[in-house]
């Protein structure tokens, strides 16, 4: 098992759970512009890891002895005219063949099947949604998608035939000067079961998270944070700045959520409150390192994930959360009687 990290500097990296040091198994260089999202398949023999880089290429490799890169796309994946974006596999429950999402900055969002390391195309969304798809993700349980928009939009779509069932349009706040949204879906994630949705969007320099019901297509609330700000949209922020990411613990009853305050927070799904507040400090990152960087290159969080429990060899079965910043750090928590 691994933690598979990529990077600005165009690397993929995976870090072995085999031992408590999490050291660097191996790493290979992908493409000089930078990678920015990264996501993972597990097979009978291998671990096929798909990543984009910042030049809109999609590109697919496979850990089995070594790290090698997978070449043989279809044609529409190899498209120089394609900019693509987010990416997400899933595994088929019912071991028809697997599938990859992967989101595109013309709106739209294109499936492949996977038999094996072969990637087949078979559609492209065909909603008139043109604003650029920023976040996916899949849910094998209802095969169902969901796919975030730049503008605030969030559409769910059947697998099958690619149906739109559900919008969830973001009222955000507006420039004032025209009607570009401030409202951008940062991160949409499925609860294990596929019952529940979490949406991170922007609300201007805040960041809020929605819960949706997806099998009926409602609101159920938004996870709030206190604040006494008459900046804050209605229905209150969750991070004091933009919400980057969010992630469901294995049995959906935990979500955690970082923002680029430097603040993890976990909610608990059942009552939409805040069970732990975690501030993660810079102190652990060379003052040298970072003497040339700006303040985004500062954030501690753009994107974590709930680790399975009983990982890592006696470390318990407690949840873990790993953390990925813009301060080039990776961070491990577990939990130890609480977060």
């Amino acid at each position: 098992m691994f933690t598979v990290t990529c990077s600005a500097d165009g690397s993929l990296k995976l870090w072995s759970h085999s031992s408590s040091d999490r050291r660097l198994e191996t790493e290979v260089f992908v493409d000089k512009f930078g990678l920015h999202h990264v996501s993972l398949l597990e097979t009978s023999d291998s671990l096929l890891i798909g990543t984009v880089s910042f030049s809109g290429k999609f590109y697919l490799y496979k850990m089995s002895n070594r790290l090698t890169a997978v070449d043989d796309l279809p044609a529409e994946l190899k498209n120089e005219k394609s900019s693509f974006w987010a990416l997400k596999f899933m595994k088929d429950l019912e071991e028809d063949h697997d599938v990859l999402a992967i989101t595109m900055a013309s709106g739209e969002t294109q499936i492949y099947n996977l038999h094996g390391e072969t990637l087949t195309y078979s559609a492209t969304t065909s909603s008139t949604e043109k604003s650029f798809a920023t976040s996916v993700d899949l849910d094998p349980t209802f095969k169902r998608m969901a796919v975030g928009h730049q503008n605030g939009n969030v559409y769910i779509y059947d697998l099958e035939y690619l149906k739109p069932l559900y919008e969830f349009q973001s009222y955000g706040l507006k420039k004032a000067t025209s009607s570009s949204s401030l409202s951008t879906v940062r991160c949409v994630r499925f609860s294990p079961g596929g019952t529940l949705m979490a949406v991170a969007r922007d609300s201007g320099a805040y960041g809020t998270i929605f819960l949706y019901d997806v099998k009926y297509g409602e609101v159920i609330g938004t996870l709030t944070n206190a604040s006494h700000s008459s900046n804050v949209g209605i229905g209150g922020f969750a991070h004091n700045s933009w919400c980057m990411s969010v992630s469901f613990n294995e049995d959906g009853t935990l979500l955690a959520s970082g923002g680029l305050d430097d603040t993890i927070r976990v909610w608990s799904t059942s009552t939409r409150t805040k069970e732990a507040n975690l501030v993660v400090s810079k102190s652990d990152v060379d003052d040298e390192a970072l003497s040339h960087t700006n303040q985004l290159d500062h954030a501690t969080c753009c994107a974590l994930s709930f680790t399975p429990r009983g990982l890592v060899p006696g470390e318990g079965d407690n949840d873990g959360l790993v953390i990925v910043g813009f301060d080039r750090v990776i961070r491990w928590f577990r939990e130890a009687g609480g977060v």
